[in-house]
């Protein structure tokens, strides 16, 4: 009798985020706040803005350290003789039941940082109470994404333990990359396997794209990659066969 052999420990795949199960959890009712983080360009603010709980619509806000608290909550604002309240973003997705997309909450001020906490609980405990008095809680179908190019390690514990769920993804997002033409589809996708320093955005692919019908590969690499990318790059399209 045949004595079986086992497999060596490293024939195993390493465990990966797929695009595909990123696009079930933005569709489940039980995910409500997400933290999907990856490299830059690969298609996380597309896909939060594209997939899953959206027929609601969807409100965006990118944090920088300088975005006030005020700028995601709203404002009083003029009107004649009157001052009257407007809601800012996060307000307005709560009271519709939509998706709302948080860009770099990594880069967000302490201001801010503050004003996510009571947004991201629970729905049953979720609630802002607004300058005028009233408070707001958020309508059924409220959803929360946060997409950055860091993982949440340097947000406070209590934060990152509002999200559902935390989801790293590395390569770009496939209906994303087909708006790529072919042979550039290729070449990006190589270059976005390269380490961090070397990579080129899917962004930045897809400008180049759109420019070198008018500009013609070789200028529009040197505008978007730069003198010294440009042309390193320039040379594997046409590996790849681009004109």
């Amino acid at each position: 009798m045949a004595r079986k052999t086992r497999k060596p420990e490293n024939e195993n795949p390493t465990p990966r985020i797929t695009w595909e199960l990123v696009e079930k959890l933005l569709a489940s009712s039980a995910v409500d706040r997400i933290y999907l983080w990856g490299p830059p360009g690969i298609g996380k603010t597309w896909v939060a803005y594209h997939k899953g709980r959206i027929e609601r619509g969807v409100y965006a806000i990118t944090l920088t350290p300088e975005t006030p608290a005020s700028e995601l909550r709203g404002h009083f604002l003029p009107k004649g003789s009157e001052v009257v309240w407007h809601d800012g973003p996060v307000l307005r997705a709560m009271r519709e039941g939509a998706r709302l997309v948080i860009n770099e909450p990594s880069h967000a001020s302490e201001d801010a940082l503050a004003f996510l906490y009571p947004i991201l609980e629970f729905h049953e405990t979720a609630r802002i109470t607004l300058p005028t008095g009233e408070t707001v809680k958020p309508a059924p179908g409220f959803n929360v994404v946060l997409t950055d190019n860091s993982p949440p390690d340097d947000l406070p514990p209590a934060l990152r333990d509002r999200f559902d769920v935390t989801l790293e993804v590395k390569e770009p997002h496939p209906e994303a990359l087909q708006a790529l033409s072919e042979p550039l589809r290729e070449a990006a996708r190589r270059s976005l396997a390269l380490e961090a320093e070397r990579r080129v955005s899917l962004r930045r692919w897809l400008v180049l794209d759109r420019l070198r019908h008018e500009l013609g590969l070789a200028e529009a690499s040197l505008a978007v990659l730069g003198v010294e990318r440009g042309p390193q790059i320039l040379d594997a399209i046409q590996l790849a066969g681009a004109r």
